[in-house]
Order: C-alpha cells, then sequence, then structure tokens
C-alpha cells in the first residue's frame, strides 16, 4: 500500500525491535527450563510462585508476538511512512503490547514475592512482603484497566479515525498516559529493589556460614539489575507525547520488555 507521505523518511527500528525481542525470548524460556528442572525435578517442589512465573513467561510470549506482528505492519518505522491501514495496525499491536507489558510485570513480581515470602521466617518480613504484594497487585491491575479503557471506544486507542467521525468519542490527554507510563517505571523500580534487599537481613539470620549467606544474597540480589531496563526507559518515555510520529520515536532505542 502506498505511504500516506511519500517523502516521510523510511528508516525503520523493525530489525532491533525483532533481535531484542527474539533474543529475550531464548533467554527467559532457557532460564524456565533451568528453573523448572531445578524445582519440579531436582527439588520435587513445584509451587504456587513456580506456576505463576510459568504464567508470566507465556504472557511474556503473547507480549512479544504482539510486537512480531506490529513489526510486520510497520512499528519502528515513521507513521507516514506507512498506509494508513498499515499505521493503524501497528498502533493496534503497540497498544496490545503495552497493556500486556503491564500484567507481565504485576506476574513476575507476584512470583517473586509469594518465594520470598515463603522464605520468610519473621513476621515483620511476612507483612512487608504481604503488603507489598497487595500494593503492587492493586497498582498494577488499576494501571492496566485505565490502559485499557483510556480511550471510548476502547478501538479509538489505535484508529484514530474513531475519533476523527464519531465526535463522542474521547480519550484521555497524553500528559495523562505519561503519567501512567511514570507510574508503572516507579513501581517497577521500587518492587525490584525491595525484593532484591530485603532477602539480606531475612538470610542474615538464617543458620548458614557466612559463605552460604553471602553466596545465596548475592543470588537474590541480582534483581537489582533488573531495574537498569526500566531506568533507561525512564529516559524515553517524554517521546509518547510525540502522537504524531509515535510508531517510531516510542521504538527508536529497542529496551527489553523485562
Amino acid at each position: 500500500m502506498a505511504p500516506q507521505d511519500p517523502n516521510a523518511p523510511t528508516d525503520s527500528n523493525g530489525v532491533g525491535l525483532l533481535v531484542t525481542g527474539v533474543v529475550m525470548l531464548a533467554l527467559a524460556y532457557f532460564s524456565m527450563a533451568l528453573r523448572t528442572y531445578v524445582r519440579a525435578v531436582m527439588m520435587n517442589s513445584f509451587q504456587v510462585d513456580d506456576w505463576i512465573m510459568l504464567a508470566g513467561l507465556a504472557n511474556f510470549s503473547v507480549s512479544c508476538s504482539f510486537i512480531f506482528a506490529g513489526v510486520s505492519s510497520g512499528l519502528g518505522r515513521h507513521n507516514k511512512s506507512l498506509s494508513q491501514y498499515d499505521e493503524i495496525q501497528a498502533l493496534k499491536y503497540q497498544a496490545l503490547a503495552t497493556a500486556s507489558y503491564v500484567s507481565n510485570m504485576w506476574l513476575i513480581k507476584l512470583s517473586i514475592g509469594l518465594f520470598l515470602f515463603r522464605l520468610a521466617v519473621r513476621n515483620r518480613y511476612k507483612w512487608i512482603l504481604g503488603v507489598s504484594i497487595v500494593v503492587v497487585g492493586i497498582w498494577s491491575l488499576v494501571l492496566f484497566f485505565w490502559n485499557i479503557f483510556q480511550c471510548n471506544p476502547v478501538a479509538a486507542q489505535w484508529d484514530y479515525t474513531i475519533l476523527q467521525n464519531d465526535p463522542s468519542s474521547h480519550c484521555v490527554s497524553v500528559d495523562a498516559v505519561v503519567n501512567a507510563a511514570y507510574a508503572l517505571s516507579a513501581l517497577t523500580i521500587l518492587s525490584d529493589w525491595l525484593y532484591a534487599l530485603i532477602p539480606i537481613p531475612m538470610i542474615w539470620q538464617v543458620a548458614m556460614t557466612t559463605q552460604a549467606k553471602w553466596s545465596v544474597i548475592i543470588v537474590l540480589s541480582l534483581g537489582i539489575f533488573a531495574s537498569v531496563a526500566t531506568l533507561i526507559r525512564l529516559a524515553f518515555l517524554a517521546d509518547l507525547t510525540d502522537v504524531s510520529d509515535i510508531l517510531r520515536t516510542l521504538h527508536k532505542t529497542p529496551v527489553p520488555m523485562r
């Protein structure tokens, strides 16, 4: 189909999005395979948090499939370099990927929170973890449903012709979308640091050798590095305001959907 603007730039980040998605999916499946083998086969102790993490992997797979489908329609390219049909299709897959990204964050945090809750012995740690699980759950679900219903009708979120032709249709402001993105990032960063650091005092009081304690603490604290991707994303959230070329500006630097 012919582009809406024949003079629009034709550069694309589609390849970068595809490579990032494939690499992250491969790492996720490999890590989950190792976890499943250890917990189900070696330890014979496959718990609720493991099932939730499997659900998170399935959700992440769906999210990546939306990205891949979006790239085939033009995700990563300049909006006006696409036909109107392809632009709307790419915007739809971008919206679906965003919604699934929010639910994926919730499933991962829920799994980690429940795992640490099982490890906690003292009530104060159980209280902290219990409250965090509830707060993260409520915060995530509110953002998830807000994201889905930010436009009325829902399809107006990606099909801008609805807003042009139906006076009763409407969407929230661009500033509200940016604020929601910052809220999700804040939730992700705070929970990453909480779940990475709280094992330190929990493990230190367990009857283990100092070397064993440090080994376990280092492994559990690796979650701190998970917040790096989110911190990087903060620098690009302002690009959400450029709705006229959002397919390109939002994906100008491929960042893993962790």
